[in-house]
C-alpha cells in the first residue's frame, strides 16, 4: 500500500472526544438555562423598580407642592411685615 500524501482525515473518534463534546454540550445547555433565570429575575426587578419609581414620583411631586404652598405662606407673611414697617 502506498501511503496518502497531503492531508486526510482519520475515520477513528476517541472515547475521550466524545465525552469532552458532550461535558460541552451540558455545560452550554446549563449556563444558558442559567442565563435565562437570571434574564427573568432582571425583568421582574425591572418591572418592580418601575412601580417604585412612581410611587417616588406621586411624592416627589406632593412634597413640592408642600413646599410651594409653604413659601407661599412665608411670602404673604413677609409682605404683611414690610407693609406694617412702613
Amino acid at each position: 500500500m502506498t501511503e496518502p500524501t497531503g492531508w486526510h482525515l482519520k475515520k477513528e473518534v476517541n472515547v475521550s472526544l466524545i465525552i469532552s463534546v458532550v461535558g460541552i454540550a451540558v455545560a452550554c445547555i446549563t449556563g444558558y438555562t442559567n442565563l435565562q433565570k437570571d434574564i427573568a429575575l432582571i425583568q421582574a426587578d425591572l418591572v418592580s423598580m418601575h412601580g417604585k419609581d412612581r410611587e417616588l414620583a406621586l411624592v416627589d411631586d406632593r412634597n413640592i407642592e408642600a413646599l410651594r404652598v409653604q413659601y407661599n405662606r412665608l411670602e404673604n407673611k413677609l409682605d404683611r411685615l414690610i407693609e406694617r414697617q412702613k
